[in-house]
């Protein structure tokens, strides 16, 4: 029985950016054309989306993927005008084998693979089915000729929870074989409030909803490695229903393993998903280029889209902070500004914040953040909280990195920060026998930056040394147990 509780849709998000997947549409690379050619694009394991403004080509770039892919199990015949022909290179992960191809998005699909490509592009499919149904005279005496099928209880239990709606009953007619356009088109058949109508009487939102259910339970009940593409899925919708359009997403790819494409220009659409799996569309001298979310939050911001908040942190003081952000930025889930930040002010001030604020609101959680000095010392006084987390080591994040400095090549500590070696062990020389509070501002005296450019630069080369792996991980998987 599906279960559409708050708590397990949380546990299906988790799920959809931590599982393997059985199709991986890992890379493309457009070969020809004037418009996307040599446009490259690196895909995460599971759902992606790609942002960009009006005009910059996503509805073409999304539709030529489609054609490319293509199947006789598809939902959706080709598009026959594209402002590119270019051909695609797909790198593919299929049940963990490797497979590369070059498709063209007019030719038909000879991958031998068992690849289902599915279309849902709500803007412009949904006024035209609504059209092709009100148009067509002989459509009653159509209908007759295919066997409805009607949702069962935990069927009708999902369609209500997508649409927000209480039907007492849908039937659904999978028409097939009797448009040019579509391969199978679904025609519904609604009772709510004692009232029925059918697709013919929906609005374009509504009808929208039911199509997508649809599409999902078609995947669903697919035995194929299926990848589904979604055009600007939040038209007609308000902000609540696209909410709930991305939680059965969720649901969807977290247990059945599809791989899934979206382009938006919504923020309540990209509200958990991850940064490193967003990618931003842009012209860039007269050719099409992808930069990724998680590095690029300038692009984003101008877009309009920022990253949704998903709780406070508190901590002590600046070294906290820029370690905690260094940290947050080798997550899967998390960006740095995927937080609030406060600074309490000492760690008595943060176990007073703690106590101060409440654990979770909807969406969003209270966190504090201790130095890992304060590990076994507060014990008693954390026993009733849940809330908190300890950065790495059993020292302050200054001494960590005192300490660190000591162990590692002065060499790639320079060449990490871009100055030169000498300048470099000047710099540590003189810092020497400071207090650890005052040891890297004096080195950042020396070599000219700000203390923020350096304690963050230094910081950065911990978390990406290989050997701390494990003390990341763990700090990563705490903060997203508590904030996910």
């Amino acid at each position: 029985m599906t279960n559409l509780r708050q708590a397990r849709i949380d546990d299906h998000w988790r799920t959809a950016f931590k599982r393997n997947y059985p199709l991986f549409l890992q890379n493309m690379e457009f070969t020809e054309g004037e418009v996307f050619g040599d446009t490259k694009l690196t895909l995460k394991p599971g759902m992606n989306a790609i942002v960009g403004k009006n005009g910059i080509g996503k509805s073409n770039f999304i539709r030529a993927i489609y054609n490319s892919l293509k199947s006789d199990s598809s939902n959706r015949q080709k598009f026959s005008k594209l402002l590119d022909k270019s051909k695609i290179k797909f790198d593919l992960i299929i049940s963990g084998e490797d497979f590369s191809f070059e498709l063209s998005p007019f030719e038909k699909n000879e991958i031998e693979q068992d690849v289902l490509c599915l279309l849902f592009d709500p803007c412009t499919l949904i006024p035209e089915i609504q059209k092709l149904f009100v148009q067509q005279e002989n459509l009653d005496e159509l209908l007759e000729s295919f066997s409805p099928n009607k949702l069962s209880a935990d069927e009708l239990k999902l369609a209500n929870f997508i649409t927000n709606t209480e039907y007492s009953s849908i039937e659904i007619i999978n028409i097939e074989d009797e448009y040019e356009s579509f391969p199978m088109l679904p025609f519904f058949s609604v009772a709510r409030g004692g009232v029925k109508y059918d697709s013919r009487d929906m609005g374009l939102g509504e009808l929208s909803l039911l199509y997508y259910f649809w599409i999902i339970d078609y995947i669903g009940k697919s035995k194929s490695n299926s990848l589904l593409i979604i055009e600007e899925p939040e038209s007609f919708l308000p902000p609540l229903i696209q909410n709930r359009l991305c939680d059965v997403l969720a649901m969807t790819l977290a247990t059945k393993g599809i791989a899934c494409l979206i382009s938006t220009h919504s923020e309540h659409i990209l509200r958990k998903i991850p940064r490193s799996h967003v990618h931003i569309m842009s012209r860039v001298l007269n050719r099409i280029r992808f930069f990724s979310a998680a590095s690029d939050i300038e692009q984003m911001d101008v877009l309009g889209l920022t990253a949704p908040k998903k709780g406070l942190l508190f901590y002590e003081d600046k070294a906290a902070f820029l370690l905690a952000r260094s940290l947050i930025k080798a997550s899967p889930l998390f960006v740095s500004d995927s937080f609030l930040y406060h600074c309490s002010g000492s760690e008595g001030d943060v176990l007073q914040d703690l106590k101060r604020f409440p654990v979770v609101l909807d969406d969003f959680s209270f966190i504090a953040v201790f130095d890992g000095d304060c590990r076994g010392k507060m014990d008693d006084q954390l026993m009733d909280f849940e809330n908190y987390i300890f950065l790495p080591s059993a020292l302050s994040p200054e001494e960590h990195l005192i300490s660190y400095l000591g162990s590692i090549d002065i060499v790639d500590v320079a060449n990490h920060i871009g100055k030169p070696v000498e300048l470099m062990s000047a710099a540590i020389d003189v810092a020497a026998g400071s207090d650890h509070h005052d040891y890297f501002v004096e080195i950042a005296r020396v070599l000219s930056i700000s203390y923020e450019e350096l304690f963050s630069k230094l910081c950065d080369l911990w978390v990406g040394d290989e050997n701390n792996n494990e003390s990341v991980q763990e700090f990563i998987g705490k903060l997203e147990t508590l904030a996910a």
